[in-house]
């Protein structure tokens, strides 16, 4: 029992060394100055999402997320939050203080689906940890495409959407394309996005805090 708790802690520990280095090691540092679109990247302390214009002359984010999905059915929003999890982990923790070690536990060691939270947004609040990031035309394209591909599609290619699941009127979710898990997480995913989009981004990361390093 000795070995195997010891054994345990040293792989968290080189779990933690691998983050912090990861982190650490700038990927597309060298970035042009300014840009046509203004995105933002928000954290809650643990989680980490975009928040795009919902409507402009690249993309018209209703047409894959339809606000009339929320509770409250209006169209008239401004911004659109993207943030992608373990379906479950959605269904069983809207609040942090609603964290259960089980589902903590089968959200990341367990393969099992995942999803899309949309939120839609009239203005830009700073209560949480929220950065503007100004992105060309071409590197909006790329990250937009790669949210798009996010969306788990059916055998028609249109998004499905998760019945029944809100945290309030302005959101709703959508099923996902793959599995979170201790090396992919909710931040492993956008700071995927940013690299893809060639933006600043990790090396890699499971936090939110090594995202938020390279636009320090």
């Amino acid at each position: 029992m000795a070995k195997g708790l010891l054994s345990l802690l040293l792989l968290m520990f080189l779990y933690l060394v691998a983050a912090i280095v990861g982190s650490a090691i700038p990927v597309n540092k060298d970035q042009p100055q300014g840009g046509d679109i203004t995105i933002y990247l928000r954290s809650n302390g643990v989680h980490t999402s975009y928040i795009f214009p919902l409507k402009n002359d690249i993309i018209d984010w209703s047409k894959y997320a339809d606000p009339s999905n929320t509770l409250s059915k209006r169209s008239d929003f401004k911004y659109v939050s993207f943030g992608w999890g373990d379906l479950e982990f959605y269904r069983k923790t809207p609040e942090w203080d609603d964290l259960q070690f089980p589902v903590a536990f089968q959200a990341v060691f367990l393969s099992k689906p995942s999803a899309l939270h949309v939120e839609f947004l009239d203005v830009i609040r700073f209560r949480q940890l929220t950065l503007p990031v100004k992105i060309s035309r071409s590197q909006y394209k790329a990250l937009s495409q790669f949210v798009i591909n996010s969306f788990e599609k059916d055998h028609s290619g249109k998004v499905q959407q998760v019945g029944g699941l809100h945290y309030d009127k302005h959101d709703t979710f959508y099923h996902a394309e793959r599995s979170l898990h201790f090396f992919y997480t909710c931040n492993t995913w956008v700071n995927e996005g940013l690299k893809k989009a060639g933006l600043r981004s990790c090396l890699w990361t499971p936090f939110d805090e090594g995202i938020f390093f390279q636009y320090r």
